[in-house]
């Protein structure tokens, strides 16, 4: 009877069991929501096609200093001032960048050489701002934001049909490798998807004697054309450099994407 007693008790248990509440599902930990988007206001399309007439790199042994000439043309421009994004090259962040606009000398793509321009308001910015043509590089690159006054473009327009933006950066020496061999990464653009088209590229020792023995060019990135592009090097070195493995080719007549970028390297005596 006992034993009897025992395994009625233990149905009775797991019928209750059985027909108990289940328990209590499991809450999972809430994520926490993502974070808004960042949105940035579309760029208003440039009233002109802007080329990048001349790079000019000055080296010097403790500097850098990389300066980019940008023709903008009147084209279709009625008023307005512009805001340009000029992305950083490399390597690093430069010490200073500055910006000055002038009148072109017709025909050339260069300024007067009495006309040193006006300053134009640089200030960084960690990528693209809203309303502001990404220029030079990519938006997503950090860089300054260049304000074009519009009272600065009439007094240009006002000489000239074309506009002259030069843009400086100071930048600290790159470090050599066992060759000599030293390299600064420029920044093209393609405004509105078109690439900039690439005028002359000038190489400068800032040093008081034949420092730079040899310089090569060519545009680099992931669908970059490696053809070599023709670098004036000033002063001309002392003795010939080596010939090149393929003939350079005139900046303007390599095949530009809008991914590239423009890549300079020299060689110094020590």
């Amino acid at each position: 009877m006992i034993r009897a007693g025992v395994v009625a008790g233990l149905m009775v248990a797991v019928a209750g069991h059985a027909h108990g509440k289940p328990p209590p599902a499991k809450v999972l930990p809430r994520l926490p929501p993502p974070p808004p988007h960042a949105y940035v206001r579309p760029a208003p399309p440039l009233p002109m096609l802007p080329s990048v007439a001349r790079v000019r790199v000055e080296a010097a042994r403790d500097r850098v200093v990389v300066l980019e000439e940008v023709t903008l043309p009147r084209g279709d421009w009625v008023s307005g001032g512009l805001d340009l994004h000029v992305a950083f090259g490399a390597p690093g962040t430069p010490v200073a960048v500055d910006a000055r606009l002038a009148a072109a000398v017709p025909g050339t793509g260069e300024a007067h050489g009495e006309d040193a321009g006006e300053p134009v308001t640089v200030e960084p910015v960690a990528g693209r701002v809203g309303g502001a043509q990404a220029l030079l590089g990519k938006p997503q690159m950090a860089g300054v934001l260049v304000r074009v006054k519009e009272s600065q473009l009439r007094h240009a327009y006002a000489a000239s049909e074309v506009a002259l933006l030069r843009v400086r950066s100071l930048l600290s020496a790159p470090a050599a490798d066992p060759s000599g061999k030293r390299d600064v990464v420029v920044r093209l653009g393609a405004p509105g998807g078109t690439p900039l088209t690439l005028g002359r590229i000038q190489l400068v020792s800032l040093e008081p004697h034949p420092w730079i023995t040899r310089a090569e060019a060519n545009l680099c990135g992931a669908e970059a054309d490696p053809w070599p592009l023709s670098v004036a090097l000033l002063p001309k070195p002392a003795t010939a450099p080596p010939p090149p493995a393929s003939s350079p080719i005139a900046p303007s007549m390599a095949v530009r994407h809008a991914s590239d970028d423009l890549c300079v390297r020299w060689w110094t005596a020590n």
